[in-house]
């Protein structure tokens, strides 16, 4: 039976830690609304799972009725399994940890001050949806779909495209002086990290995994080509 105890806790543990550490050093680079958002979208999606879906216990319930394991890390990950044991998912999920969690810490330690502040909102977000995912794995799959949704959107058209209009600008005042570099990677990086956030969010969640929720028999479902792209398989549509 799956404990949050367990299973999510250390991961969520190390994960706040690393928050709290990353905001106590950006001084005021992590706005009040990027900290309110981060925890207040979290306090939501525990609150909606105990008031509407009765902390999933119908799913939990049915799960032991067919002696069924819960598994959220297998058969039960996000996207009910279906891409969790793809190779082409496993780099695309390393990829987005590289962009949006690995570089940026090590920006924050080694680039000047001003790119450190640039990145550190959007690095604060990134590893609050961390926390959600890891906490929120027994919620409802709802919730469990909202929360990279959520956070997503936010990071998108906030610390996202703030970096990005601000690493640009910077770029361009340096660029006088010379040794421009740093400031040409962070412009790169804020760019790559922002075509791939929305990807991942309109096209990978929205459009690729989003649909494996639905009723099968209500609607009917397409059968995709790749595991990453939604493009149906031609002259096909799955109806199970």
């Amino acid at each position: 039976e799956y404990s949050f105890a367990s299973e999510g806790l250390l991961p969520c543990t190390i994960f706040a830690s690393l928050g709290y550490y990353v905001c106590v050093r950006s001084g005021d680079a992590v706005s009040n609304t990027d900290l309110i958002f981060s925890i207040g979208f979290l306090a939501y999606v525990f609150m909606a799972n105990a008031i509407t879906f009765d902390n999933n216990q119908l799913q939990f319930d049915q799960m032991k009725r067919q002696n069924k394991q819960f598994e959220p890390m297998g058969k039960h990950s996000l996207g009910r399994g279906q891409f969790v044991t793809q190779k082409s998912f496993l780099i695309y999920f390393g990829v987005s940890k590289i962009l949006g969690l690995l570089i940026p810490l090590v920006m924050i330690f080694a680039a000047p001050k001003e790119i450190a502040t640039m990145v550190t909102p959007s690095l604060m977000v990134v590893i609050a949806q961390a926390v959600a995912e890891q906490s929120t794995m027994g919620c409802h799959d709802v919730l469990r779909m909202a929360v990279p949704i959520g956070y997503s959107a936010y990071r998108l058209f906030g610390p996202l495209q703030t970096w990005t209009y601000d690493s640009y600008s910077l770029y361009l005042e340096q660029a006088a002086t010379g040794g421009t570099l740093v400031y040409a990677f962070n412009v790169g990086l804020a760019w790559v990290d922002l075509v791939f956030t929305a990807y991942n969010l309109f096209v990978f969640l929205i459009l690729r995994t989003m649909p494996l929720y639905f009723d099968k028999d209500e609607t009917p479902r397409v059968e995709m080509k790749y595991t990453l792209l939604p493009l149906p398989k031609k002259n096909k549509s799955k109806n199970v």
